[in-house]
């Protein structure tokens, strides 16, 4: 019975992460929400306490399928650096179309509630944080295993990583780009790989 409660109150979260994910914390209604999860407000209300609670968990277990994603591609690739290739290339073109929305939830939501709801925006900044960290630790495996240059730090090539991954998934949605979203991947990985020619103050 234990287990049975814990997957439903899972998927209830994998369900309205969706939702938040493709609307937003304030497009989203309690209908919406009631519609997507089946559930009543007061069991809603009952269960996470509020509508920014479910928001919260929801964006917590959006950050935790992303490491998931990476952990699958980086168990099945012979190399660090191609299970982040593997990744970059599900989210920018196999599964693309099946996503509720091109730009990453965290992201939307660092951008939504900037000047509204410091609570969530300070849940998304700690989150982003906390991303980036679990690339850098990635990133220090990879240059560990000589796979990129020490001449950069961890640190910064996960940022360059977060930059362009996030730039493309915005390129990418728009009509009729779709066949350079191969082209693009490889270069940003061409890129990456030499990056330690750039000069120092590149990265100040």
């Amino acid at each position: 019975m234990v287990n049975k409660v814990k997957f439903e109150r899972e998927n209830v979260i994998r369900l309205a992460s969706q939702l938040f994910w493709e609307k937003g914390f304030h497009a989203t209604s309690t209908r919406d929400l009631q519609d997507a999860i089946n559930m009543r407000p007061g069991s809603i209300y009952s269960a996470f306490g509020s509508k920014e609670g479910l928001y919260c968990e929801s964006l917590k277990d959006y950050t935790l399928d992303m490491k998931n994603q990476i952990e699958g591609f980086l168990s099945t690739s012979d190399s660090i650096v191609g299970g982040l290739r593997a990744f970059v290339e599900n989210v920018l073109i196999k599964t693309k179309a099946c996503s509720p929305s091109a730009i990453c939830m965290l992201v939307k939501a660092n951008s939504e509630f900037a000047d509204k709801d410091s609570h969530l925006y300070e849940l998304s900044v700690d989150l982003a944080a906390k991303f980036e960290d679990y690339l850098t630790a990635i990133f220090e495996q990879a240059i560990e295993h000589n796979e990129l240059s020490d001449k950069l730090s961890a640190i910064e090539y996960a940022r360059f990583f977060q930059v362009h991954f996030t730039g493309l998934r915005g390129y990418v949605n728009r009509p009729g780009v779709e066949p350079l979203a191969q082209p693009m991947i490889n270069q940003m990985f061409t890129v990456m790989k030499n990056l330690s020619i750039f000069p120092a103050q590149f990265f100040e």
